[in-house]
């Protein structure tokens, strides 16, 4: 309810302008009467209406006087002037006080009565602006926090395209314009994110953000223009850069890290982008930190990393030529040798990372071409290596995911585990079959003129081949397993004294009995004779 005072010298005017008109149905209530001008004005200072009716001409102090003295106050009071016809001075003089109504006289109520409802609708609506801006003043003050890391944020990532824009944003926002001045952005990230966070809620990360701005702002202290959040995982430190050089900024971020391991027990590794000289070029620091944040990949956990140290080809890139390393690991895994496939995968990664020059995704693109080579071996021999393997069925994701070298090759070294041992598993099945079918030809054979290529043909495999397979599984050659099966049948027909040792010989494959002789004394130590004589004792 907007309140009123009515001014006029005469009691009849003052009374029934009071009583003819609804004024709470127009959501005015009469506060106040009086006789003349100066008494209005007191009422007005001590009640403080919202609207003043008042006649013109008034003993002590007219109608306008009033008014105009209550306006030298930035008093925000409305005035309805009630004027006659014959008061046209008046009535330029109401018009300089920016009287909000004139009413000429005789009165008409229903002129009265508009006029002042047009003054409500209006005094309605400078209140509603007025609460609407001091909403506005109160949620900019509240969010001002946010905006200004939001003006950051848009300043690192070269939202703005002018050092004149980005001093007016800063003193929008009551930050200092700084000219001339010298800064480095650094970045700082928590180690092994995804596992750090498990044991934390998703209100919880927005803390555990919120405790690392707050270490870091506490001990970053004169040194920081600015501390803000770029997202839960990204605190990003605006450094003045002086004197000091680039190794006290190193410092500073390294007690930050100290303190997160401390109070947090979690690892943080910083990146820190060059000095630059203007607002607008932040955003190069920013991501030459972003940048020199990702080698970590190399230096691992905990790590401070200058972008100038770290810059990708500064030291010239050489890829390494892998094939011929790639093809000897698929062909150790098809065999079954671990640790020949092991070492082959450590000298990979040695050649990947010797230089630290290598771009990251390199890096990974090689780790998931290794994996891309292994699904196709298998799918070559008609196996699924999912199937095999189910557990690495997710590997190439798993690779993309990690951001350490060391975690990468273990990633790859327990893929390439697997898949080695179940070939060796499956060639151990085979292999033990064939070791035993080569066994039962010789057992068969031993007493003719037997040989490797022959064993070979009866098998359907090359002689390399099961020379191979026979010295890996049982320890010795094929012609060295003759040769015992022979010495082992001329031992039991020894024990007769019927046969001859010429007769012994040829009766276990030998043409020579001298050779035979030869080779028996080599196996055993003694000449056949004197082993039976042995026997015999």
């Amino acid at each position: 309810m907007l309140k009123m005072i009515i001014a006029d010298d005469e009691y009849n005017v003052r009374e029934g302008l009071k009583d003819l008109v609804k004024w709470g149905e127009l959501g005015i209530e009469v506060i106040g009467l009086a006789a003349d001008g100066q008494e209005a004005y007191d009422l007005c200072r001590e009640l403080k209406p919202d609207i003043l009716l008042t006649d013109i001409r008034m003993p002590l102090m007219d109608g306008l006087e009033a008014g105009l003295k209550l306006k030298e106050l930035d008093n925000p009071i409305r005035i309805i002037i009630i004027s006659g016809a014959q008061d046209f001075n008046y009535a330029k003089i109401a018009l300089n006080i920016n009287a909000d109504g004139y009413i000429l006289k005789p009165i008409k109520i229903p002129e009265l009565v508009e006029t002042a409802r047009k003054i409500v609708a209006s005094i309605e609506r400078e209140r509603n602006r007025e609460e609407n801006n001091d909403r506005l003043k109160r949620q900019l003050q509240e969010n001002m926090p946010m905006l200004r890391e939001k003006l950051w944020a848009n300043l690192t990532q070269g939202m703005y395209g002018s050092e004149k824009e980005v001093r007016d944003k800063l003193q929008f926002f009551g930050m200092p314009f700084e000219r001339n001045g010298n800064w480095s952005v650094a970045v700082l990230q928590i180690d092994d994110y995804e596992q750090a966070i498990e044991r934390y809620s998703e209100e919880n990360r927005q803390l555990l953000s919120f405790s690392i701005l707050n270490i870091a702002e506490e001990i970053a202290g004169r040194e920081a223009v600015f501390s803000f959040s770029m997202n839960e995982n990204e605190t990003v430190i605006v450094f003045r850069h002086g004197d000091q050089g680039s190794d006290l900024l190193a410092n500073i971020c390294q007690e930050i890290g100290d303190n997160v391991d401390k109070y947090l027990k979690m690892t943080v590794s910083a990146g820190i982008g060059s000095r630059v000289n203007a607002y607008v070029d932040l955003q190069v620091s920013y991501r030459e930190a972003q940048a020199a944040i990702k080698y970590k990949f190399y230096t691992g956990k905990n790590s401070i990393l200058h972008f100038a140290d770290v810059r990708p080809g500064s030291r010239g890139i050489e890829f390494p030529k892998l094939h011929e390393a790639e093809s000897k690991l698929v062909n150790d895994m098809k065999l079954g040798r671990s640790g020949d496939a092991a070492a082959v995968l450590e000298d990979i990664f040695d050649k990947l990372c010797s230089t630290r020059d290598l771009p990251i995704d390199y890096v990974q693109s090689v780790c998931v071409e290794l994996i891309h080579m292994a699904s196709r071996t298998f799918y070559e021999i008609g196996e699924d290596m999912n199937r095999i393997a189910p557990q690495h069925s997710n590997v190439i994701q798993v690779i993309y995911d990690k951001r350490e070298a060391v975690e990468l090759k273990s990633v790859l070294l327990a893929f390439f585990g697997d898949l080695t041992d179940h070939f060796s598993h499956k060639y151990t099945q085979k292999n033990s079959k064939l070791i035993q079918k080569i066994k039962e030809i010789i057992s068969n054979s031993y007493m003719k003129n037997i040989t490797v290529s022959r064993i070979a043909e009866d098998v359907f495999l090359s002689p390399n081949y099961i020379s191979l397979i026979f010295k890996k599984e049982t320890g010795e050659g094929i012609t060295e397993y003759i040769t015992k099966v022979r010495i082992d049948a001329a031992k039991e027909l020894l024990k007769s004294e019927d046969l001859k040792v010429l007769e012994i010989a040829e009766m276990v494959g030998f043409e020579n009995a001298t050779y035979f002789s030869t080779v028996f004394k080599k196996v055993t130590g003694i000449h056949p004779q004197k082993y039976r004589e042995l026997l015999q004792e």
